[in-house]
C-alpha cells in the first residue's frame, strides 16, 4: 500500500472525481449564492461598468453568478456535469483575461487555477457517481 502511495501511477480510488466535483462544487456555489441579490448584483454591474467597461453589466453579472452557482450545482449532482464545468471555466477565463490582464503566476493565478480544474472535469466527466453515469447507463440499456 505505502509503495502504491508513493510511487503508483493509478488513482488509489476510481472514484477521485467525486472528490473533485464536490469540493469545486462546493466553493462556486457559496461564492454565486454570495453575489445573488439585487443589491450585491447591482453593485458587481456598477464595478463592470465603470471599472472593466462591460457591454450590459447587468447582465453579464447576473451570467457570471448564475454560471458559479447553478455550475456549482451541477457539479455537486453530476447532471451535466460538463456543461456546467465548462460554463464555470469561461467565468474563470473571463475574469483572468479581463480583471487580472492574464497574468497566470501573479493576481490571476486562482482563476487561472479554477479554470484548469474544469478543464480537467470537462474532459474528464463526471465520473461513475454521477446522475449523468446513470442516466447513460438506463440510455445504453434501452438501445
Amino acid at each position: 500500500m505505502i509503495k502504491n502511495f508513493l510511487f503508483g501511477t493509478q488513482p488509489l480510488t476510481p472514484h477521485f472525481l467525486v472528490v473533485l466535483r464536490l469540493m469545486m462544487g462546493l466553493f462556486f456555489i457559496k461564492h454565486g449564492f454570495d453575489f445573488f441579490d439585487a443589491v450585491a448584483m447591482q453593485e458587481f454591474a456598477n464595478w463592470l461598468e465603470k471599472d472593466l467597461h462591460f457591454p450590459l453589466p447587468l447582465l453579464m453579472a447576473y451570467l457570471r453568478t448564475g454560471a458559479e452557482l447553478f455550475g456549482g450545482i451541477m457539479l455537486i449532482l453530476g447532471l451535466f456535469t460538463r456543461t456546467g464545468a465548462f460554463l464555470i471555466m469561461i467565468t474563470m477565463l473571463v475574469a483572468g483575461f479581463a480583471v487580472d490582464k492574464g497574468d497566470v503566476f501573479g493576481d490571476g493565478e486562482m482563476v487561472f487555477g479554477y479554470a484548469t480544474v474544469m478543464l480537467i472535469i470537462v474532459l474528464a466527466g463526471p465520473g461513475k457517481l454521477s446522475i449523468d453515469y446513470l442516466l447513460m447507463q438506463k440510455f445504453n440499456n434501452k438501445n
